[in-house]
């Protein structure tokens, strides 16, 4: 299978995964991929009007194939006809391409990465599609581009399982690279360890002569002088060799405080991605994709129930389900229904700082508190420019922090449309990415609405 087959295989794996069987069998069965040249794809498509349903929910399937198979982002270019010069038209089953994945994902034993972090059970949201796209790019390539690769957000959120996955698909292609996987507490004990024993040269040999280096939760560093400078040295090392260095933290490296300014600069030298919290539907998916677990039948009511009462991180998702596990357990279940759920999380959710239910209203008037901006004003029609902002942060703090519809949204904002609240999430979302004054913003209105 070459590596065009492989992309097309992985788009329609991906679809499948993402779409109903209607909305797949309608939009996506027909579809073929015509070619590939410099980057750039030709899909066929059997009607015009079908290209708005890829743009709307394809484009970020075909970003991650894109990456996972060829290191960089593939352009799309839709053809409705087939009267150009007669192409070969790339198609092979979906098994075939799962075959290959599989192959790539095994890895011998190892004493660092954990074999159950792959991939392939890395449920991929808007929340961390860029993170993984950039630990597969480098877990194909290491030591290239996206060196080091700087992976940052709260606890939870998957950054120790990207940095495993990224170990276990290099030893999947490569049994013999040296790779090691550290959290920075061990990385500081290590080295006092060997200061105390008076051994340095030993500690040098092995972390200096790695082709990849994982380290997690590398704000640990901070305040500790001495580690901090043979990280340093160990860092120049590595990086001098062209070895793969990747990082984990809590926050950017812009907020990395007492660090030093020049492992900081280093940090910013290859590429810096964040995780945030899980929307709703991804929360879903990842409920549903660790259902399969556990023996129960989990109807679909109960993981919309779950993935509601829980939107901070991955763990209390996990936490719920375990919960969950132990009740049906006892009282010998074989269904989990949502009354279920509610009293297997009950105890959780009394001592979780997130579960109350909260409500629009409630995040429309302290984002109006915090900008000034009255009720009335972020449900009007009004598009004088800090009102229009206020209500984009409104309605994306609304489809972050309820799990209400994208219809029902738009309702409490004037009888808006469901598109209106797409677009006002995303383009918060997307301003996030470079404005740190808003990320802050939104942390202190979100503890005001929880509190």
């Amino acid at each position: 299978m070459n590596k065009q087959q492989v992309f097309w295989s992985r788009v329609l794996q991906l679809a499948k995964n993402k779409l109903n069987q209607g909305a797949y069998d309608f939009y996506v069965e027909n579809a073929q991929l015509l070619s590939i040249s410099s980057n750039r794809a030709q899909i066929f498509l059997d009607s015009p009007y079908k290209q708005l349903f890829w743009d709307q929910n394809l484009k970020d399937i075909l970003i991650t194939a894109g990456f996972e198979i060829f290191d960089s982002q593939i352009s799309i270019d839709y053809q409705f006809t087939h009267d150009t010069p007669e192409r070969e038209v790339v198609s092979e089953p979906i098994e075939q391409l799962q075959s290959v994945m599989q192959q790539k994902s095994q890895q011998p034993l190892h004493p660092d990465i954990k074999p159950q972090y792959t991939f392939e059970n890395f449920v991929q949201g808007d929340n961390n599609q860029m993170a993984k796209a950039g630990a597969l790019a480098v877990a194909d390539n290491p030591g290239s581009l996206y060196n080091p690769l700087f992976i940052y957000g709260g606890p939870g959120l998957g950054k120790t399982h990207l940095l495993n996955a990224i170990g276990n698909w290099i030893l999947g292609n490569n049994p013999h690279a040296r790779i090691k996987y550290v959290s920075t507490e061990t990385f500081i004990n290590d080295f006092l360890e060997h200061l105390r024993l008076n051994d340095m040269e030993n500690f040098k040999k092995i972390y200096r002569n790695l082709d990849v280096l994982l380290i997690d939760d590398v704000q640990f560093l901070r305040n500790k002088a001495s580690t901090q400078e043979e990280f340093f040295h160990t860092f120049e090392a590595l990086y001098g060799k062209n070895k793969q260095i990747v990082l984990t933290s809590d926050r950017s490296p812009d907020y990395l405080d007492n660090l030093e300014e020049r492992l900081v600069t280093r940090f910013k030298w290859g590429t810096t991605s964040d995780i945030t919290p899980p929307d709703l539907e991804t929360r879903i998916a990842i409920l549903r994709n660790k259902c399969e677990d556990y023996p129960y039948d989990f109807t679909d009511d109960t993981l919309s129930y779950l993935a509601g009462q829980f939107d901070s991180n991955v763990r209390d998702l996990e936490g719920a389900l375990k919960d969950v596990h132990l009740l049906a357990n006892l009282k010998q279940l074989t269904e989990i229904t949502v009354d279920v759920a509610a009293e297997a999380i009950r105890a959780r959710k009394q001592t979780s700082p997130t579960n109350t239910v909260i409500a629009i209203e409630t995040i429309q008037q302290e984002v109006g508190n915090f900008y000034g901006i009255s009720l009335k004003e972020i449900k009007g029609a009004k598009r004088v420019q800090h009102i229009v902002h206020a209500r984009q942060v409104a309605m994306y703090l609304a489809r972050e922090m309820t799990d209400n519809s994208l219809p029902k949204i738009g309702k409490e904002f004037g009888k808006r449309d469901h598109t209106t609240v797409m677009h006002a999430h995303n383009k918060i979302k997307n301003m996030l990415i470079d404005d740190k004054n808003l990320e802050i913003e939104l942390t202190t209105i979100k503890n005001k609405i929880r509190h």
